[in-house]
C-alpha cells in the first residue's frame, strides 16, 4: 500500500485521482487503513442527476482527504464508497467483501456505525461498503411498461463494483476474488444482481442475509404513484428531475403511506431461473419481525385476551387471519398456517406472518432456485429462545460492533448482548468466522443446502452450547414458509 511521504497516511489511487485515508489502531495492536466516503460517481443527490444513470466521478487534481473523521462519516453521500483494508504491504492479495446495506430501499447508509469493516479487515479481508440511491430516486421504474425495470440504485451498485474491479488492487485487494454481501434490502439487491447479466464477472460469491423485497410490483402501483405525485402523467426522468427535493420527499411519503404493509419501492420481479449459480450463503433470523412496531402491539393484545379467557392459543392466529390473507397467505393454506404459527415459540401470529412473508419466504425461494441451478448453497438460521432472533440482530455480530450503540444493540439482540453473544467463542465470532472463511474461498463447515434434507446451520443466540435440545444443524428450516405461503408472486404484479 502506498503512503504519503509527507504525512505517512495511506493512499489510494482511484480512476479519478488520489485520496488519502487514515490508520486505525485496533485493541489487539494491529492496524487497518480506512478510506471514508471516497467519490466513485458524480454527485446525484438532486435535480436531473437524481434520476439519470450514474457517471464516474470527474477527475480531480491533488489528493482528496478521505480519512476516518466525523466529517466524512457524516457526509452520507450516495455517490461514495468506504474502504477498510489490512495495513502494510504484503506479498499476496486479499479477498474482497463488498457490502450492500439494507434499509427497506428508503433509508440507511454504508457508513452506519454497525457496518464498521475493521474486524473483517483484521481477518485479512478488504471491505468495500457501497452506497446507492434510494426511494423514488433509486427504485421508481421510469422505462416503458413491459421493459425490464430500470433501477438507478442497481446502476449505482454496478458502477461501484466496476470501480472495485478497476482499482481495489491498489490496496491489496484481489479483483478476481470478490464476495458481494448484503442484509435485508441489501440482501435482495445481491440476489437481483445475480439475475443481471451486467454483473457477471464483477463478483464471484454472494452472501444474502435476511433478504427482503416488495411482494407486489409496479403494475399495481402505477395509480398510487400518480396519486402520490399528484400528476396525471406517467413519471419520466425529465419530470421527476424537475421536482425539488422537498416535493420528492413529500411525494414519497404519500406513496409509502399507501403501501404501508409492504416495501414501498424496491427490486421486482425476480427471475429466479436466471440467477447466476455462484457459491452462496443465505440465511435468516427465526423471529424476523415478531417485535416489529405495530404488529407487536396487536400480538400482545391477542395474547392477553386469549390468556385471560383461557382459550386455545390457536385462536390468536385465527383472530388475525384476515390480515394474514392480506399479507399473502393463500386461503387454502390458512388453517395450516394458523396451526403452524400457533405452535411456533414465541407465539406471535401477526409478527411471524409479516417476517416470514417479507423475509424468510424470499430466502427460501433464493436457496431453492440456486440449489436447483446447481450452485453450491449453504443455509443458516439464527434462533433465539428467550431472546427472539429478530431482524438486524446479525449485523453487530458480523461486524463485531456489539459495543457500538449499546442501547440499540440490546433492543435488537436482547439484554447483556455483549456478554451473551461476544467473545472469542460466542455466536458472533462463530458467524463472523464462517463468513470470513467463505470470503477467503473456503467452504463453510456444514453441509450444503440440498433436497430433500435442506439442512441449515443454526446459530443459537441464547448462548447455550450445542446439545440435543440446542442442535447445531436443522433440517429444512423454511419448510412452513415454503409449503404454506405459496409462490413469491401471485396474480397481477
Amino acid at each position: 500500500m502506498r503512503t504519503d511521504p509527507a504525512t505517512g497516511l495511506p493512499l489510494l489511487r482511484t480512476p479519478s485521482g488520489d485520496v488519502s485515508g487514515s490508520w486505525r489502531k485496533l485493541p489487539d495492536g494491529e492496524r487497518v487503513a480506512v478510506f471514508r466516503a471516497v467519490p466513485v460517481a458524480a454527485p446525484h443527490a438532486e435535480g436531473p442527476a437524481a434520476f439519470a444513470p450514474p457517471r464516474p466521478a470527474p477527475a480531480w487534481s491533488g489528493t482528496v482527504p478521505c480519512g476516518d473523521t466525523a466529517e466524512r462519516r457524516g457526509m452520507r453521500a450516495t455517490h461514495t464508497v468506504t474502504v477498510t483494508c489490512p495495513a502494510g504491504v504484503t506479498d499476496r492479495t486479499h479477498p474482497v467483501m463488498v457490502w450492500v446495506h439494507g434499509g427497506r430501499f428508503e433509508t440507511g447508509h454504508a457508513d452506519e456505525p454497525w457496518y464498521d469493516g475493521a474486524a473483517l479487515a483484521r481477518e485479512g479481508c478488504v471491505v468495500v461498503s457501497l452506497n446507492y440511491r434510494k426511494r423514488f430516486e433509486g427504485f421508481l421504474p421510469l422505462g416503458s411498461p413491459g421493459d425490464r425495470p430500470d433501477f438507478r440504485g442497481v446502476d449505482d451498485l454496478l458502477l461501484g463494483l466496476r470501480w472495485v474491479r478497476e482499482c481495489i488492487a491498489e490496496v491489496g485487494g484481489d479483483p478476481g476474488q470478490v464476495t458481494l454481501a448484503g442484509q435485508s434490502a441489501g440482501g435482495a439487491l445481491v440476489a437481483w444482481l445475480l439475475t443481471d447479466p451486467r454483473a457477471e464477472g464483477l463478483f464471484h460469491r454472494a452472501v444474502m442475509m435476511s433478504p427482503g423485497a416488495p411482494r407486489r410490483g409496479w403494475t399495481r402501483r402505477r395509480l398510487t404513484t400518480r396519486l402520490a405525485l399528484r400528476s396525471r402523467h406517467r413519471p419520466t426522468a425529465e419530470r421527476m428531475g424537475a421536482l425539488t427535493a422537498g416535493e420528492l420527499t413529500s411525494a414519497y411519503r404519500r406513496f409509502a403511506r399507501l403501501h404501508a404493509t409492504d416495501c414501498a419501492v424496491g427490486v421486482y420481479p425476480f427471475s429466479l431461473t436466471q440467477m447466476r449459480p455462484v457459491p452462496v450463503i443465505v440465511g435468516t433470523m427465526h423471529d424476523e419481525f415478531v417485535r416489529f412496531p405495530g404488529v407487536r402491539q396487536v400480538d400482545a393484545v391477542l395474547r392477553r385476551t386469549v390468556g385471560r379467557l383461557g382459550l386455545p392459543r390457536v385462536l390468536e392466529a385465527w383472530l388475525v387471519a384476515p390480515a394474514m390473507a392480506a399479507l399473502g397467505v393463500p386461503l387454502r393454506h390458512l388453517p395450516a398456517w394458523c396451526r403452524s404459527v400457533a405452535a411456533t415459540r414465541p407465539v406471535r401470529p401477526l409478527g411471524r406472518t409479516v417476517g416470514d412473508r417479507t423475509i424468510r419466504r424470499w430466502a427460501s425461494a433464493f436457496a431453492e432456485a440456486l440449489a436447483e441451478a446447481g450452485a453450491p448453497v449453504w443455509a443458516y438460521e439464527f434462533r433465539g429462545g428467550v431472546h427472539p432472533a429478530q431482524h438486524c440482530a446479525e449485523l453487530p455480530l458480523l461486524f463485531d460492533t456489539l459495543t457500538v450503540g449499546r442501547a440499540e444493540v440490546e433492543e435488537t439482540c436482547g439484554p447483556e448482548a455483549e456478554r451473551r453473544l461476544g467473545g472469542p467463542d460466542g455466536v458472533g465470532a462463530q458467524f463472523r468466522s464462517a463468513v470470513v472463511a467463505f470470503v477467503h474461498g473456503r467452504q463453510p463447515d456444514w453441509g450444503r443446502f440440498r433436497r430433500p434434507t435442506r439442512r441449515a446451520r443454526i446459530f443459537d443466540m441464547s448462548g447455550v452450547p450445542a446439545s440435543p435440545t440446542h442442535p447445531r444443524l436443522s433440517a429444512d428450516p423454511w419448510r412452513a414458509v415454503r409449503t404454506l405461503l405459496g409462490p413469491l408472486y401471485t396474480g397481477r404484479s
